[in-house]
Protein backbone atom coordinates (compact mmCIF):
# COMPACT_ATOMS: atom_id res chain seq x y z
CA UNK A 1 0.00 0.00 0.00
CA UNK A 2 2.67 2.30 1.31
CA UNK A 3 4.69 1.56 -1.93
CA UNK A 4 1.54 2.68 -4.48
CA UNK A 5 0.53 5.31 -3.04
CA UNK A 6 4.23 6.29 -3.47
CA UNK A 7 3.64 6.53 -7.06
CA UNK A 8 -0.04 8.27 -7.10
CA UNK A 9 0.71 11.89 -7.86
CA UNK A 10 -1.59 14.35 -8.90
CA UNK A 11 -0.83 13.65 -12.58
CA UNK A 12 -1.46 10.22 -12.69
CA UNK A 13 -5.00 10.76 -10.43
CA UNK A 14 -5.58 13.74 -13.27
CA UNK A 15 -5.03 11.58 -16.03
CA UNK A 16 -7.11 8.47 -14.97
CA UNK A 17 -9.87 10.52 -13.99
CA UNK A 18 -10.03 12.41 -17.79
CA UNK A 19 -9.60 8.68 -19.11
CA UNK A 20 -12.91 7.85 -17.52
CA UNK A 21 -14.75 10.83 -18.13
CA UNK A 22 -13.75 9.84 -21.95
CA UNK A 23 -14.92 6.48 -21.57
CA UNK A 24 -18.21 7.10 -20.11
CA UNK A 25 -19.35 10.33 -21.93
CA UNK A 26 -18.38 8.72 -25.04
CA UNK A 27 -20.60 5.77 -23.56
CA UNK A 28 -23.61 8.06 -23.58
CA UNK A 29 -23.08 9.52 -26.49
CA UNK A 30 -22.92 6.65 -28.35
CA UNK A 31 -26.49 5.65 -26.23
CA UNK A 32 -28.35 8.88 -27.10
CA UNK A 33 -27.00 9.87 -30.52
CA UNK A 34 -27.65 6.55 -32.58
CA UNK A 35 -26.78 6.55 -36.00
CA UNK A 36 -30.18 6.81 -38.74
CA UNK A 37 -31.81 3.21 -39.16
CA UNK A 38 -29.14 1.67 -36.95
CA UNK A 39 -31.85 -0.53 -35.28
CA UNK A 40 -34.04 -2.98 -37.40
CA UNK A 41 -35.92 -5.01 -36.63
CA UNK A 42 -33.29 -7.55 -34.83
CA UNK A 43 -32.39 -5.43 -32.60
CA UNK A 44 -36.11 -5.01 -30.85
CA UNK A 45 -36.74 -7.66 -28.34
CA UNK A 46 -40.31 -10.05 -28.86
CA UNK A 47 -43.39 -7.94 -28.10
CA UNK A 48 -41.44 -4.04 -27.81
CA UNK A 49 -43.51 -2.46 -29.40
CA UNK A 50 -47.05 -2.37 -28.02
CA UNK A 51 -49.91 -0.35 -28.99
CA UNK A 52 -49.15 1.96 -26.02
CA UNK A 53 -45.59 2.76 -27.67
CA UNK A 54 -47.11 3.66 -30.90
CA UNK A 55 -47.77 7.43 -30.87
CA UNK A 56 -51.12 9.10 -32.17
CA UNK A 57 -51.64 8.50 -36.12
CA UNK A 58 -48.27 6.89 -36.19
CA UNK A 59 -49.97 4.00 -38.23
CA UNK A 60 -51.38 5.70 -41.69
CA UNK A 61 -52.33 4.47 -44.73
CA UNK A 62 -49.48 4.05 -46.65
CA UNK A 63 -47.85 2.45 -43.34
CA UNK A 64 -50.44 -0.79 -44.15
CA UNK A 65 -49.36 -3.94 -46.28
CA UNK A 66 -52.17 -4.96 -49.10
CA UNK A 67 -54.49 -7.19 -47.73
CA UNK A 68 -52.86 -7.05 -44.41
CA UNK A 69 -56.57 -5.95 -42.70
CA UNK A 70 -58.92 -9.02 -42.88
CA UNK A 71 -62.26 -9.20 -42.22
CA UNK A 72 -61.84 -10.99 -38.71
CA UNK A 73 -59.65 -8.03 -37.82
CA UNK A 74 -62.40 -5.37 -38.45
CA UNK A 75 -64.49 -4.34 -35.79
CA UNK A 76 -68.48 -4.48 -35.60
CA UNK A 77 -70.01 -1.71 -37.03
CA UNK A 78 -66.51 -0.23 -38.08
CA UNK A 79 -67.08 0.02 -42.05
CA UNK A 80 -70.20 2.86 -42.21
CA UNK A 81 -71.69 3.76 -45.19
CA UNK A 82 -70.01 7.55 -44.76
CA UNK A 83 -66.59 5.08 -44.82
CA UNK A 84 -67.41 3.76 -48.25
CA UNK A 85 -65.93 5.69 -51.83
CA UNK A 86 -68.59 6.35 -54.49
CA UNK A 87 -69.05 3.07 -56.52
CA UNK A 88 -66.87 1.11 -53.98
CA UNK A 89 -69.10 -1.68 -53.92
CA UNK A 90 -69.94 -3.18 -57.98
CA UNK A 91 -72.36 -5.77 -58.59
CA UNK A 92 -69.56 -8.38 -59.01
CA UNK A 93 -69.27 -7.94 -54.86
CA UNK A 94 -73.03 -8.49 -54.40
CA UNK A 95 -74.14 -12.09 -53.04
CA UNK A 96 -77.28 -13.76 -55.28
CA UNK A 97 -80.76 -12.28 -53.44
CA UNK A 98 -78.40 -9.51 -51.91
CA UNK A 99 -80.79 -7.00 -52.76
CA UNK A 100 -84.23 -7.59 -51.69
CA UNK A 101 -87.21 -5.49 -52.04
CA UNK A 102 -86.93 -4.11 -48.83
CA UNK A 103 -83.33 -3.22 -49.38
CA UNK A 104 -84.73 -0.34 -52.37
CA UNK A 105 -85.44 3.00 -51.58
CA UNK A 106 -89.03 4.21 -52.48
CA UNK A 107 -89.28 5.31 -56.16
CA UNK A 108 -85.33 3.80 -56.69
CA UNK A 109 -86.72 1.59 -60.11
CA UNK A 110 -87.46 3.65 -62.78
CA UNK A 111 -89.01 2.85 -65.80
CA UNK A 112 -86.04 3.36 -67.50
CA UNK A 113 -84.61 0.29 -65.46
CA UNK A 114 -87.16 -2.17 -66.11
CA UNK A 115 -86.85 -4.39 -69.09
CA UNK A 116 -90.89 -4.77 -70.90
CA UNK A 117 -90.35 -8.32 -71.74
CA UNK A 118 -90.22 -8.91 -68.10
CA UNK A 119 -93.53 -7.29 -67.20
CA UNK A 120 -97.12 -9.11 -67.25
CA UNK A 121 -100.40 -6.67 -68.22
CA UNK A 122 -101.55 -4.77 -65.63
CA UNK A 123 -104.95 -4.04 -64.97
CA UNK A 124 -105.12 -0.51 -66.88
CA UNK A 125 -103.73 -2.70 -69.66
CA UNK A 126 -106.81 -5.20 -69.14
CA UNK A 127 -109.06 -2.62 -68.82
CA UNK A 128 -107.83 -0.89 -72.37
CA UNK A 129 -108.40 -4.56 -74.59
CA UNK A 130 -111.71 -4.13 -72.95
CA UNK A 131 -112.04 -0.69 -74.35
CA UNK A 132 -111.34 -1.78 -77.53
CA UNK A 133 -113.56 -4.66 -77.72
CA UNK A 134 -116.30 -2.12 -76.53
CA UNK A 135 -115.42 0.04 -79.23
CA UNK A 136 -115.11 -2.77 -81.86
CA UNK A 137 -118.35 -4.24 -81.02
CA UNK A 138 -120.07 -0.58 -82.19
CA UNK A 139 -118.03 0.11 -85.61
CA UNK A 140 -117.75 3.60 -86.65
CA UNK A 141 -118.95 3.01 -90.06
CA UNK A 142 -121.03 -0.21 -91.39
CA UNK A 143 -122.81 -1.24 -94.03
CA UNK A 144 -125.04 -3.91 -95.84
CA UNK A 145 -124.20 -4.27 -99.89
CA UNK A 146 -126.05 -6.18 -102.53
CA UNK A 147 -124.39 -8.06 -105.42
CA UNK A 148 -125.06 -4.66 -107.30
CA UNK A 149 -123.02 -2.62 -104.78
CA UNK A 150 -126.78 -0.65 -103.89
CA UNK A 151 -126.36 0.21 -99.87
CA UNK A 152 -129.70 -0.97 -97.34
CA UNK A 153 -130.13 2.65 -95.76
CA UNK A 154 -131.43 0.69 -92.55
CA UNK A 155 -128.36 -1.45 -92.45
CA UNK A 156 -125.38 1.21 -92.85
CA UNK A 157 -123.75 4.15 -90.76
CA UNK A 158 -121.68 6.72 -92.29
CA UNK A 159 -120.47 4.53 -95.76
CA UNK A 160 -120.82 6.64 -98.63
CA UNK A 161 -121.18 5.31 -102.25
CA UNK A 162 -120.20 1.87 -103.17
CA UNK A 163 -118.23 1.58 -107.00
CA UNK A 164 -119.10 -2.09 -108.31
CA UNK A 165 -116.53 -4.03 -111.38
CA UNK A 166 -117.39 -7.56 -111.49
CA UNK A 167 -117.37 -8.47 -108.14
CA UNK A 168 -114.83 -5.95 -106.76
CA UNK A 169 -116.78 -3.09 -104.57
CA UNK A 170 -114.59 0.21 -103.69
CA UNK A 171 -116.23 1.59 -100.03
CA UNK A 172 -115.68 5.17 -99.01
CA UNK A 173 -115.94 5.96 -95.30
CA UNK A 174 -117.40 9.23 -94.07
CA UNK A 175 -115.22 11.06 -92.08
CA UNK A 176 -112.36 9.33 -91.32
CA UNK A 177 -109.64 6.95 -93.10
CA UNK A 178 -110.09 2.93 -91.80
CA UNK A 179 -107.54 1.54 -90.20
CA UNK A 180 -108.97 -1.83 -90.17
CA UNK A 181 -111.95 -3.19 -91.48
CA UNK A 182 -113.87 -7.05 -91.39
CA UNK A 183 -116.36 -7.87 -94.34
CA UNK A 184 -119.31 -11.09 -94.62
CA UNK A 185 -120.28 -12.27 -97.12
CA UNK A 186 -124.55 -12.10 -96.75
CA UNK A 187 -125.85 -15.89 -97.42
CA UNK A 188 -127.38 -15.92 -101.09
CA UNK A 189 -128.50 -19.40 -101.07
CA UNK A 190 -126.94 -20.40 -103.95
CA UNK A 191 -124.08 -21.86 -102.96
CA UNK A 192 -120.76 -20.90 -100.53
CA UNK A 193 -119.58 -17.19 -101.22
CA UNK A 194 -115.86 -15.88 -100.09
CA UNK A 195 -114.92 -12.74 -99.32
CA UNK A 196 -111.94 -10.51 -98.75
CA UNK A 197 -111.43 -7.15 -97.61
CA UNK A 198 -108.12 -4.57 -98.14
CA UNK A 199 -107.48 -1.67 -96.87
CA UNK A 200 -104.71 1.00 -97.37
CA UNK A 201 -105.57 1.62 -101.37
CA UNK A 202 -105.39 -1.14 -104.02
CA UNK A 203 -105.50 0.12 -107.78
CA UNK A 204 -109.15 0.03 -108.47
CA UNK A 205 -109.43 1.39 -105.26
CA UNK A 206 -107.37 4.18 -103.99
CA UNK A 207 -106.89 5.21 -100.32
CA UNK A 208 -108.50 6.41 -98.23
CA UNK A 209 -111.18 3.81 -100.14
CA UNK A 210 -111.69 0.06 -98.38
CA UNK A 211 -111.34 -3.13 -101.46
CA UNK A 212 -114.19 -5.78 -100.69
CA UNK A 213 -113.53 -8.72 -103.44
CA UNK A 214 -116.56 -11.68 -103.53
CA UNK A 215 -115.62 -15.01 -104.97
CA UNK A 216 -117.29 -18.23 -105.96
CA UNK A 217 -114.72 -19.84 -107.30
CA UNK A 218 -113.73 -17.03 -109.41
CA UNK A 219 -114.58 -13.29 -109.03
CA UNK A 220 -118.49 -13.04 -108.62
CA UNK A 221 -120.70 -10.20 -107.13
CA UNK A 222 -122.16 -10.88 -104.62
CA UNK A 223 -123.64 -9.18 -101.13
CA UNK A 224 -121.91 -8.90 -98.10
CA UNK A 225 -121.62 -7.08 -95.01
CA UNK A 226 -118.61 -4.68 -93.82
CA UNK A 227 -117.79 -2.79 -91.24
CA UNK A 228 -114.94 -0.23 -90.81
CA UNK A 229 -112.83 1.09 -87.38
CA UNK A 230 -110.50 4.17 -87.20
Amino acid sequence: MKRFRSRLTYANVISTLALFIALTGASAYAANQLAPKSVGQKQLRPGAVTADKLRKNAVTAPKIKELAVKEGKLANGSVSALKMAPNAVASTSLTPSAVTNEKLAGDSVTGEKVVEGTLSKVPSAASADFATAAESANPLAFAAVDLEGNLNGSLSKNVGAVRKAAGVYCITAQGFNPRGAQVTPRNSGDGDVSAYVTIGGTEPCPAPGVEVRTYKGVLTSAAFYVSLYR
